[in-house]
């Protein structure tokens, strides 16, 4: 492990400590818990704004953000990213195939 200094504002300093008392833990488990949520956020949007941008792949979206497959595709959704596949061309390709089993 490391150890890392930082200054935070009052009122974050206040929050920090209400919770401790709510969470039953000392300021080092708080504070881990706390970096660990920001940061598997931060992974998150990132992973969310490069599969926006197409930069890059569900797959690497999914590695980077640490989460499945599966629930990158879940979240991409939720976040309106589009999967380069419109409403317009499910349509033609569910025509085509309909008309092509006949």
């Amino acid at each position: 492990m490391k150890v890392i200094t930082a200054r935070i504002e009052d009122q974050y300093f206040s929050d920090l400590k209400y919770i401790e008392r709510e969470e039953h833990a000392d300021r080092a488990e708080v504070m881990r818990k706390m970096l660990a949520r920001g940061i598997r956020e931060w992974k998150i949007e990132k992973a969310l704004v490069l599969l926006k941008g197409q930069k890059i792949t569900y797959r690497k979206a999914a590695a980077l953000a640490g989460v499945p497959y599966t629930e990158m595709i879940d979240m991409a959704g939720e976040a309106d990213v589009s999967i380069g596949y419109s409403m317009k061309e499910l349509q033609k390709d569910l025509e085509e195939m309909h008309g092509n089993h006949r």
